[in-house]
């Protein structure tokens, strides 16, 4: 929204409203559950304040209500808001473009809402990953990762691309680690079927240096700890005659470690 970043005064901080919850229309175990999505309250040049809202949605496919959600969040935040003004956009990530608007009517009366959609989908792969602006690092993160949903092996190579193509540009430390971090939950790093190579490859760019280093120190302390744990465990259990198969499974320790103690 350009021409509200014309009009925005930075010397002012942007805060968030709260209470903007609206009940999940659909089906499934999530139907009735509240859900919200990013409400701001946007300061302008001249002391006057603008409601924001922003719709950030992340779909895979067209979806029906999208439009009536927007309807519906500005409805209640008008309403918060008489006297201010209100204004609000969607970030769209699914596959129909015709999103922008919402009608509605009952018995003669009718009411109807325009808004700005920023549409993911038609933004071109090749160009984003030209474009050296760390927003646009984010955006590619976004337009890769659709489709990707159970597809593994997609995810992690697409993890791989958005690392080496970030690191390798001049970035700050801050531009770095949101553009890293981002990825990381767009990709769904956290899944156990993700190798631990990429997350470690992450994790080493995330955080600095000095502190990785200190808590990989940290980790190993905890696991040679547990091991010393395991072992003591061990003996004892061997010296009131367990068997050894016994011993083993519930210690995590091997048949030839055991058979070490032993000697």
């Amino acid at each position: 929204m350009p021409d509200l970043a014309t009009e925005m005064d930075t010397s002012k901080e942007v805060t968030s409203i709260t209470g903007m919850e609206l009940p999940m229309k659909g089906s499934g175990s999530d139907k009735g559950m509240l859900v919200s999505d990013v409400f701001l309250n946007v300061p302008v040049i001249g002391g006057e304040e603008w409601s924001v809202a922003c719709f950030a949605e992340q779909q895979h496919a067209s979806d029906s209500g999208f439009s009536e959600r927007m309807f519906d969040s500005y409805i209640r935040l008008r309403a918060s808001r008489p006297r201010g003004k209100t204004t609000g956009f969607a970030i769209y990530t699914g596959n129909s473009e015709d999103v922008k608007s919402y009608t509605e009517t009952c018995y003669g009366f009718e009411v109807s809402i325009k808004y700005r959609t920023f549409h993911l989908p038609s933004y071109d792969v090749k160009e984003l990953r030209e474009d050296k602006r760390p927003f646009a690092r984010v955006m590619y993160a976004g337009r890769l990762s659709l489709g990707t949903e159970d597809d593994i092996a997609l995810r992690e190579k697409y993890a791989w691309e958005l690392l080496n193509t970030t690191t390798e540009r001049e970035y700050d430390s801050t531009q770095r680690k949101f553009i890293l971090e981002f990825a990381g939950r767009i990709f769904w790093l956290d899944d156990p079927g993700m190798t631990q190579e990429v997350k470690e490859a992450y994790k080493m760019k995330t955080i600095p240096l000095d502190e990785y280093s200190k808590q990989i120190r940290r980790e190993e302390a905890l696991m040679e700890g547990e091991s010393k744990k395991a072992l003591e465990v061990a003996q004892n259990f061997l010296k009131m005659g367990l068997p050894v198969e016994q011993i083993a499974q519930g210690t995590g320790l091997s048949i030839e470690e055991l058979g070490t103690l032993r000697q």
